[in-house]
């Protein structure tokens, strides 16, 4: 059987971005801390999910990427897409928190390293 993370791991690994993805929808204005957290979490399940080369979670997270963009240009929009996000970041919180600890570290790794070498993100730049 695989290691979790602890409860207290967890807390720790998702409060902010969850407190974060509150002040967002209720601010409903372009914040670029608060997104970048939201993200990060988004990041980790789909670095997850291509480890596992899990099909339907990638469409998922692949999904929300437009939705993730107008929130940087224009803020929350329209009720649906506040609900939106918040569905698509409980699922992905769902998903990381049934993942093996060394699998999530591994994910972690992954984005980390993406980022520091500049790789391209859809997620955090802008449309071409």
């Amino acid at each position: 059987m695989a290691v979790r993370l602890s409860e207290p791991e967890l807390v720790q690994f998702m409060l902010r971005p969850h407190v974060h993805l509150s002040l967002l929808l209720s601010e409903g204005r372009p914040n670029p801390l608060y997104l970048s957290s939201i993200i990060g979490i988004f990041n980790v399940a789909m670095a997850l999910a291509y480890m596992h080369k899990d099909i339907r979670s990638i469409h998922l997270y692949e999904s929300i990427q437009r939705p993730l963009l107008e929130v940087a240009t224009v803020g929350i929009s329209t009720p649906e897409l506040g609900q939106r996000l918040r569905r698509v970041f409980t699922i992905a919180d769902r998903y990381i928190s049934a993942q093996a600890k060394a699998d999530l570290l591994r994910a972690i790794r992954l984005v980390e390293h993406e980022l520091a070498h500049g790789n391209e993100n859809d997620l955090l730049h802008a449309e071409r």
